[in-house]
């Protein structure tokens, strides 16, 4: 099925994955530190962390459901979208990259930004048209590699990958792509 008519307006969004706001690594860890009852190995873990911007620009999952989600601009690009992220400091207007060595997602002022193209679950290509009407289920799909994104953890932090985490080639073990919650908040004028 082709892109409906409207694919030439940017908009922002919030995703969700298994009820779960995206943010950066950067808030993730800010939030870890206001926990009352955290250790001190956590805290200075989060400490280093933030301290490294390698490690705080990961896109991840919020710890807890009412976290704040990560606004997230999308423009279009032919039929797919370049993703930014609207959050104050600074990370604000970093793309979303996906690393050449380990395929992880990440923002970046420098590298040049990945390329997704938006499908529902059913396999169809989408538009803002078809998510206007309210919150949907959704594949992101780097155009570098026609991969999805998948979703994979470490210790307790989750992370994004454009190829299926399963590190031990046995289809058995084969992981399922991401399954997102997209809520566009806004679309906004061509050419903004």
């Amino acid at each position: 099925m082709s892109l409906r008519k409207n694919n030439n307006n940017a908009f922002t969004a919030n995703l969700y994955l298994n009820g779960l706001p995206l943010v950066l690594n950067q808030q993730r860890l800010k939030q870890l530190l206001r926990e009352p009852r955290i250790t001190k190995r956590e805290q200075l873990d989060a400490e280093v962390a933030l301290a490294n911007s390698h490690e705080a620009s990961f896109i991840t999952l919020a710890g807890h459901e009412d976290d704040k989600p990560l606004l997230l601009k999308f423009t279009p690009q032919g039929d797919s979208y370049s993703i930014n992220i609207a959050l104050r400091g600074v990370f604000d207007g970093a793309r979303w990259v996906i690393e050449s060595d380990t395929y992880n997602l990440r923002v970046s002022h420098s590298e040049r930004s990945e390329v997704f193209s938006i499908s529902k679950v059913v396999g169809e290509k989408t538009s803002l048209d078809d998510l206007e009407a309210g919150p949907a289920y959704i594949h992101l799909v780097a155009d570098s590699n026609k991969k999805s994104l998948y979703s994979s953890t470490a210790g307790q932090v989750s992370f994004f990958k454009s190829v299926d985490p399963n590190v031990t080639g046995h289809v058995a073990y084969n992981n399922k792509p991401a399954v997102f919650v997209i809520k566009v908040i806004d679309k906004l004028p061509v050419g903004a």
